[in-house]
Formats: C-alpha cells, structure tokens, sequence
C-alpha cells in the first residue's frame, strides 16, 4: 500500500468471552486502530470473528479464522493484528464484505497485469 499517505482507523468493540477481540481490546468507546496507520484504506468490512481492510493495492485482514476467510494460508487461524492477506496483493481492491464464514473482495481487473494476477491465483477446489 501507499504508506505515504495518512488514514486513521477508529474501532470500538467489546469483548463477549474472547470471540471479537480486536488486537486483545476491550473498548467500549471509539480508540484509534494505529497499526492501520498510512494505508490508505477506501473500505473497512467486519466479519462475526474477523475484520477485513481495502487499501490501494493490498488487502488486510485481522481476527480468527474457521473457513480461510483472513486469506493468510492454510496454517492461519487467527491474527491479532492487521495483516495482508496472501494472494491478493498488487490487485487494487475497491470494496470488501466479510460474513460468518467468508470474506469477499471487489477488485479493479482493467488492465493485463491486473487480469493476470487474477488468473494466477491459486484457488482451492476441495
């Protein structure tokens, strides 16, 4: 992402037993969530248990994972702190949504190398 340019998240969340805990937070009023610092972020989607980010060329995501939804790899479960999500970086996401179990990006497929980054991801069909 552009780390140029200055965006500042805000998050409010309470904890219910450990489930939604952002970055091990327990804030009942709106605190700033600096590890988004610098990205430029066009659209924040909360999931039941994960969050995700879109920011120029990247995707983040944070929180626990049950079907893949943080888009980290097979071997992550869960990440307390935003990350980018493996796969999709360089592809420019515009929108995202998140849900129990999935999480969905909007991305800008207009040019080649945009359309190629696309058609080599890798995509699991089990």
């Amino acid at each position: 992402g552009d780390r140029t340019k200055s965006t500042k998240a805000v998050v409010s969340t309470q904890s219910t037993g450990g489930q939604n805990q952002i970055n091990r937070l327990e804030c009942p009023y709106p605190v700033p969530l600096d590890d988004l610092y610098g990205w430029n972020v066009h659209d924040i989607a909360p999931g039941k248990n994960h969050h995700v980010i879109t920011a120029d060329y990247s995707a983040i995501a944070m929180g626990k994972t049950t079907m893949g939804e943080l888009g980290m790899g097979p071997g992550t479960k869960s990440s307390s702190r935003p990350d980018k999500m493996h796969g999709v970086d360089g592809l420019k996401s515009i929108q995202c949504a998140a849900g129990c179990a999935h999480t969905l990006l909007l991305v800008d497929d207009s040019d080649s190398e945009a359309k190629k980054l696309i058609d080599d991801l890798d995509v699991n069909h089990d």
